[in-house]
């Protein structure tokens, strides 16, 4: 057992037994005692593999694949990315399936590859895109407010994969992001604004007050309005509530008028929404 710990190790976790022909013996018994798995066929791996590990096996198992989807997120940007399975791409048919992998033939472009860890992953707007049929336009909220992406980099990888089933639901989801919100909430304020006909709002609007910069979710920068959208779970801790409170505070302070609204209220009534916003500014 210490030897097999001391090959993982070595291996970064990964033990392929086309590489270990003078152990293979050893791997083979191993694994029937449950001291090794083998989550791809000819891969080894500790039992319970996590999905890093899962990730250097693919990459083992067809060398060259583009790991895709939640896998490139959670390595790339998105480490609490909902995930039940690796994809990964080849430009060939893989046959067989397997436990927590998904298999495509599908050709990603090099420009969208970034290559980490001796893993060849889909670049952020990729995954992004390999995920919005799937979680819906929650992925692209994500992924802007974390900086993962732009807006313009999910357009230039959609226009890269002209052909892919999905796309035109890909197209519909960037279009409504247009404004680039950070959450669903956020999403629908600004469909609701942009119905309305309101204009002169910017999102996310970065304001520096006393040398340090805070963000609003939406600004009338001319009429010093703020919008900020809250929802209930939006506040996992005192101190994220506190926080949002000095903020609002010092917004105050500077001259800006802030209307807190909760997410659920832009549901409840639309309608009062816009009518309190537009007699804010003024429109």
């Amino acid at each position: 057992m210490e030897r097999l710990a001391e090959l993982l190790a070595h291996e970064n976790g990964v033990l392929p037994r086309r590489d270990h022909h003078n152990i293979r013996h050893l791997l083979d018994s191993a694994r029937r005692k449950g001291l090794l798995a083998a989550p791809l066929p000819g891969i080894y791996t500790a039992p319970d593999p996590d999905w890093h590990t899962r990730m250097r096996a693919a990459a083992a198992f067809r060398p060259g694949c583009v790991i895709t989807g939640a896998a490139a997120a959670l390595a790339l940007w998105w480490p609490e990315v909902p995930i039940t399975f690796v994809s990964a791409t080849v430009p060939y048919e893989v046959h067989g399936t397997y436990a927590r992998y998904q298999w495509q033939r599908r050709r990603v472009p090099a420009d969208l590859i970034d290559d980490s860890h001796g893993l060849r992953l889909a670049c952020p707007a990729v995954s992004v895109l390999d995920l919005l049929p799937t979680l819906g336009a929650t992925v692209i909220d994500e992924a802007l407010r974390r900086r993962a992406v732009t807006l313009a980099a999910l357009w230039a990888a959609l226009r890269a994969e002209p052909r892919r089933p999905g796309n035109r639901l890909r197209g519909a989801l960037l279009t409504d992001s247009r404004d680039e919100p950070w959450s669903e909430a956020e999403r629908v304020a600004h469909r609701l604004l942009r119905q309305a006909g309101l204009v002169g709002w910017r999102t996310n609007h970065r304001i520096v007050i006393d040398g340090v910069g805070y963000f609003a979710d939406i600004a009338f920068t001319a009429e010093r309005v703020i919008i900020e959208i809250d929802g209930f779970t939006h506040h996992g801790t005192r101190r994220a509530f506190a926080d949002d409170r000095w903020r609002y505070s010092r917004f105050a302070a500077h001259g800006w008028r802030v209307l807190p609204f909760a997410a659920s209220s832009l549901d409840d009534d639309p309608e009062a929404f816009v009518a309190l916003v537009r007699r804010a500014v003024g429109q």
